[in-house]
């Protein structure tokens, strides 16, 4: 039997892959209302959580080897179920944590790296309400913010400097992408017919 070797954490991703999810996001940061955001990230934390709710809890906390989903990098492949949520619950809460400071133009003194906010292995099912809670927490905080277009901005390893809007519209897209995650995730773990 093989094992299939990932890239180590934080590889980062394809050029053109950055150079396009980098255009998307600026994109989208124009375009989309900061409500539009909101609900969007919303609707994709929903569908995460009802695709990792079908799942049987063992089967919920067993890692999943699926093909790479665009915006993601090789070594988040092989996740359980719970492995997810536990991610989406660092990330939100990490950008929670960004947003604050932006919105009280105070410099966030954290350098983020993308090896810094991968998921244990033990994740369990706890994972499903601390999602819930840790978006809950995060859109009443933007929805008290107003306009979002921060003066300072801080810096995501694959783009760039970011104002709190940008933050912002990376938190629906991450979303997104682990959503496209999950649904490989439950595919692979339902039985053949």
């Amino acid at each position: 039997m093989s094992t299939t070797q990932l890239a180590p954490p934080g590889a980062g991703l394809p050029w053109l892959e950055r150079w396009f999810s980098r255009t998307l996001l600026q994109t989208l940061r124009v375009f989309l209302s900061n409500g539009a955001l909101t609900r969007w990230l919303r609707r994709e934390t929903e569908t995460v959580l009802t695709l990792a709710a079908s799942l049987p809890e063992a089967q919920a906390s067993q890692p999943v080897l699926v093909p790479r989903v665009t915006g993601l990098e090789d070594s988040s492949r092989s996740w359980s179920a719970n492995m997810v949520l536990q991610h989406l619950v660092i990330v939100d809460t990490g950008i929670r944590e960004l947003a604050e400071a932006l919105a009280d133009d105070t410099a966030f003194a954290r350098e983020l790296r993308i090896a810094e906010v991968k998921p244990e292995p033990t994740a369990g099912a706890e994972q499903h309400a601390r999602l819930r809670a840790a978006v809950d927490d995060y859109a009443r905080l933007i929805e008290s913010l107003g306009d979002l277009r921060s003066t300072l901005r801080h810096t995501h390893p694959w783009f760039g400097q970011l104002d709190l809007r940008g933050w912002h519209t990376l938190a629906a897209m991450h979303t997104m992408a682990h959503r496209r995650q999950m649904q490989h995730i439950v595919a692979r773990q339902q039985p053949e017919n």
